[in-house]
This record gives C-alpha cells, structure tokens and sequence, in this order.
C-alpha cells in the first residue's frame, strides 16, 4: 500500500552547475523509479544555519517535496541520495494527502 510523504531537502547547489530545476528532476526520477507517484514540490529559498555545520556549510536552500511510495521502498530512497554531493540533508515524514473541505454534507430526505 502506497504511503503519502512530505520531505525537506536542503541541498548544496553553491558554486555548482546544475541549480534546483536539475536537482528536483533527480529527485522526481528517483522517487518514479521506484514506482511512486510525485505530487509536487515547494522551494523554500536559501537559509542561513543557526550552527556550522559539517564541510563548513553555513546556508543550503530548502526544497520541500510531497510524493506516494510504497513504505518498503523509502529506505531504497534514502540511500539513492545518500552520497549525492548536491543533497546534503534529507528528512522524510509520513503524512495525510491534503483534502479540500467542501459545504457540509446535508442529511437526505426521505
């Protein structure tokens, strides 16, 4: 059975080539490779760290992606971009898809 996911990557795309339009399609290719459904994704802009952090990072820009996957596969997921130089963060939450509240349902007559 198909999860739904939201995830945040920040990634590290400073001095490097290929922007986020590259870096979300890896990610959307990664995630349809693995026979999920993408939803759609929010860029969220460059942030500066509150701490140094590893590699001496002190900014990365926040990409936020929902997506459906099977919960067997996200592991598979993970380390796909566990070694990609330009995502240095990854973190994923299971969550509900986002429903639109429509007029309250009236009782039928009878």
């Amino acid at each position: 059975m198909k999860q739904y996911y939201e995830a945040m990557f920040i990634l590290d795309i400073q001095g490097k080539e290929e922007g986020v339009d590259a870096v979300l399609t890896t990610i959307k290719q990664a995630i349809e490779s693995l026979d999920g459904v993408f939803k759609g994704a929010q860029r969220l802009e460059r942030r500066r760290f509150e701490r140094v952090a590893v590699k001496k990072h002190d900014s990365g820009y926040y990409l936020g992606v929902t997506f459906e996957l099977e919960s067997g596969k996200l592991k598979e997921l993970q380390e796909k971009f566990k070694f990609d130089e330009k995502i240095f963060r990854q973190s994923y939450l299971r969550s509900k898809p986002a429903t639109v509240k429509g007029p309250e349902a009236q009782p039928a007559s009878v």
